[in-house]
């Protein structure tokens, strides 16, 4: 709605870097159900590239299964395991870090044989068995970049079928 005040109220904040709201600080815990992760993660998938579709699953442990089907039909889907073993440190190094704990020695020949680095979306990085997930850059992709400004802190853990998020704001 073009008219709607609460879309007004919240436009004017953002426009003057909510200096309105100076002093506030907000600590959230956000549960976020496997359905919406997997809808974000949908949008990540460029059209027409390598990938037709990727399914997560968070599991217990900070841990999640993704399954990574393939544009290529003759190519099969690949079921990895991945870990979180680093999570960002805002501003500085706004990385979560994941690590494949499945395929062992077998994911080099994975890699070889499917192009996974050309599969990750933009902002998402493979280095070895290691996934790099660049928060900053995955804001700026979707013109978020100055809301990142303002997480001081965040934990990404997993529990069976959630993604929970811990997030510290504040606007200075």
């Amino acid at each position: 709605m073009p008219n709607d005040p609460l879309s007004e109220i919240l436009r004017h904040f953002q426009s003057t870097h909510f200096r309105d709201l100076a002093g506030t600080r907000v600590s959230v815990k956000v549960p976020l159900s496997e359905r919406l992760i997997n809808e974000f993660v949908a949008t990540a998938i460029r059209p027409g590239g390598p990938v037709r579709e990727v399914a997560l699953r968070p599991l217990d442990g900070d841990a999640f299964s993704v399954r990574v089907a393939p544009r290529a039909s003759l190519l099969p889907s690949v079921t990895l395991r991945l870990e979180i073993i680093g999570q960002p440190e805002l501003p500085a190094s706004p990385v979560l870090v994941l690590q494949m704990a499945t395929m062992g020695g077998l994911f080099g020949m994975a890699t070889a044989a499917l192009p996974i680095a050309n599969m990750l979306p933009r902002g998402v990085r493979l280095e070895s068995d290691r996934i790099l997930v660049d928060l900053r850059a995955i804001a700026a992709e979707r013109g978020l970049s100055e809301m990142l400004g303002y997480v001081k802190r965040l934990r990404v853990n997993t529990v069976e079928g959630r993604v929970v998020l811990r997030v510290d704001l504040a606007v200075e």
